[in-house]
């Protein structure tokens, strides 16, 4: 049985763990106010910086690995590895801002070439906590 035939038989999971390009923040506007009017979360390799914009924009995502990061390939690599971390574990965020009825905007932001996924993994999943318990929170607002 070739490849694709034997996905059909799996049975369809509730949840599809794809990152459309709609969820990608883009335009000069929306970084100048990401990177002006936004609070940042950090951790050891990653940053995490956002903000809360009008109503209808969504839930949208960059991921950014600077020139001091290293080499072309390592700042891709590193942006590879925390889009698909943070592709598998969107929907920690995801459904608690539908519940909400807010829309966020926020950049990943590595401090150093990244390499291991298992820690990628782990920074993203524990900025995402932070950034929803930040949410959560009233007071904390932008």
């Amino acid at each position: 049985m070739r490849k694709k035939e034997q996905s059909n038989l799996v049975a369809p999971s509730s949840r599809r763990f794809t990152l459309p390009k709609s969820h990608i923040l883009r335009g000069r506007r929306n970084y100048q106010r990401l990177f002006t009017s936004s609070d940042l979360l950090k951790s050891h390799s990653v940053n995490l910086r956002y903000a809360c914009p009008d109503k209808g924009e969504g839930i949208q995502v960059s991921f950014i690995a600077p020139k001091r990061t290293g080499t072309a390939v390592q700042r891709n690599r590193t942006k590879r590895l925390m889009r698909e971390a943070y592709r598998l574990h969107q929907f920690e965020l995801t459904d608690t801002m539908s519940q909400l009825e807010n829309d966020v905007h926020f950049a990943f932001i590595a401090r150093k070439a990244l390499n291991n996924f298992d820690s990628v993994e782990n920074e993203v999943v524990t900025l995402l906590g932070k950034l929803r318990t930040r949410l959560l929170s009233p007071s904390e607002h932008i």
